[in-house]
């Protein structure tokens, strides 16, 4: 028998009483494994928002996600994270950059909801002067307290937010790695870092916590699956973000063909995808009627013929990165000066 590697099931037994495995499902697991990638097939059983699914260092994670990227600091972030709690969501994605940790925390509060049921992860952007190029580790420990400050609670995970400055980039994670020893975040993990990269940190002989997860923007447009396939084999969660592509391929007529065959959203179609690909995804939007659709994908499972054709549908669009010059920060080293001059500061 294999060893069972999905860390929200202790057990094998535990798995399969949670997950109803089948005898068909329990041989392709064990081919999997036999096979090299240990993917999490229990993914596609998971019954609704409170389900979870392992990180890489025995700690788990709500399923699916509201993504807060873009959403106005505020009463438009305050709104919706409490709409979203009311609605099932039990997994909030925040970060440093996006201004609006505090009212994340303040809704959170708020709510009524124990805080052992909300999952919280938040990010630190690597900055390109100063401190962020000469003493990482303090630099980074700093930038989680304050984000605990401001959202008046710990983080459940915490990550890196890019892979910038390759030459702090240890030291980046050794301030991670602080933070969680001082009880700031209970999971430190990373984001946008590509194979390459996460073999660097991994095998650095500084590091001593490999990451939990790796949060990398995932879609039926835009797949990773060399990234993939090397967290899952070492027990990382990877986090799917913008799984919507932003809308920007909604009209697709494979997307739209699917969708009607199961009479649901192309949304939905995406998010599912993501998730039968063993991803958790972090949809998002500002609208309460487009939140609830958004996490309505329990109800029905792709085919892998489904699953097949929408894989094919790849073509390397990048959403998030266009100010970048549509770089994809999982190959591309990107150092203090060429930060400054591919997204200059305003002036």
């Amino acid at each position: 028998m294999s060893t069972f590697i999905d860390s929200a099931y202790p057990t094998r037994a535990a798995y399969e009483a949670a997950t109803k495995l089948t005898p068909a499902l329990r041989a392709e697991d064990e081919s999997n494994v036999k096979a090299g990638f240990e993917k999490p097939r229990m993914l596609e059983r998971c019954t609704g928002m409170t389900d979870r699914r392992g990180l890489g260092d025995g700690r788990s994670i709500p399923v699916v996600g509201l993504g807060l990227y873009y959403t106005p600091p505020g009463a438009a972030t305050y709104d919706i994270v409490a709409e979203a709690l009311k609605r099932g969501y039990r997994h909030l994605d925040t970060a440093d950059f996006y201004e609006n940790e505090a009212d994340v925390g303040r809704a959170v509060r708020d709510s009524g909801i124990p805080r052992d049921e909300i999952h919280i992860t938040s990010k630190v952007w690597p900055g390109e002067d100063g401190e962020w190029m000469t003493d990482g580790k303090k630099v980074v420990l700093d930038a989680v307290e304050a984000s605990i400050k401001r959202l008046g609670t710990h983080t459940d995970l915490y990550l890196i937010h890019t892979p910038f400055n390759p030459e702090q980039r240890i030291n980046y994670w050794l301030g991670l790695e602080a933070a969680q020893q001082k009880g700031l975040t209970k999971s430190i993990g990373v984001s946008n870092f590509g194979v390459k990269q996460l073999q660097n940190l991994i095998e650095s002989p500084l590091t001593s916590v490999p990451p939990a997860a790796n949060e990398v923007e995932l879609h039926p447009f835009l797949r990773k699956d060399d990234i993939a396939e090397f967290c899952f084999k070492r027990g990382m969660a990877v986090i799917a973000y913008s799984p919507l592509a932003r809308a920007k391929r909604f009209d697709n007529p494979v997307l739209a063909r699917i969708a009607k065959t199961y009479g649901v959203s192309p949304t939905q179609v995406m998010v599912r995808w993501s998730m039968q690909h063993g991803y958790v995804p972090l949809p998002k939007s500002v609208r309460a009627e487009r939140i609830s659709q958004n996490a309505d994908v329990f109800q029905f499972e792709l085919t892998q013929a489904d699953m097949s054709e929408l894989d094919t549908l790849d073509e390397r669009l990048f959403t998030e990165w266009d100010e970048w010059g549509k770089l994809d920060p999982t190959v591309t080293e990107i150092t203090a000066a060429a930060q400054v001059a591919l997204c200059p500061p305003p002036s």
